[in-house]
């Protein structure tokens, strides 16, 4: 494991992916707790597919814009300051709803999942694609449910 401090625990992967800019800040490799840090910039319209989690929780931080978090049968709008525990089982996406682009600071616990978005930006599937982004999910314990809701 990389000390806090070292260069592989402060180098950032910036990922193209579902139309937002996601860097991955921290993850296993390079942090002392079994978590992984997410900053995604995400423009106007834009969200995640509706999907749930297997094998992890999140925890997503609005450090600038406005998302409606759709989490079980619960729509909230969560601005800057704003937090949402997204658990794993339980199904969950967002959008930013804002004029502008938005960024989001999302702990996954425990890391790996972060891995995923490494996958998706190399191999590049079609946003609509939604068969091959779940095929790709499935081998992260991920089930993609669907488009975000409009």
């Amino acid at each position: 494991m990389a000390e806090p401090n070292s260069p592989k625990a402060q180098a950032d992967r910036v990922l193209e992916v579902f139309g937002e800019t996601v860097i991955v800040r921290g993850d296993a490799g390079g942090t002392l707790l079994d978590a992984a840090v997410i900053e995604e910039i995400v423009p106007p319209s834009v969200g995640a597919p509706l999907h749930r989690h297997s094998r992890e929780d999140e925890i997503s931080y609005v450090i600038e814009g406005t998302f409606r978090i759709w989490r079980g049968d619960e729509v909230l709008d969560v601005g800057p300051g704003g937090v949402a525990l997204l658990p794993r089982h339980q199904v969950h996406t967002f959008k930013n709803i804002g004029a502008g682009p938005g960024r989001l600071l999302t702990v996954i616990l425990p890391a790996g999942f972060e891995r995923f978005f490494k996958v998706v930006a190399e191999r590049r599937p079609r946003d609509e694609d939604l068969a091959e982004i779940a095929t790709i999910a499935a081998e992260f314990g991920l089930e993609i449910l669907g488009p975000p809701p409009a």
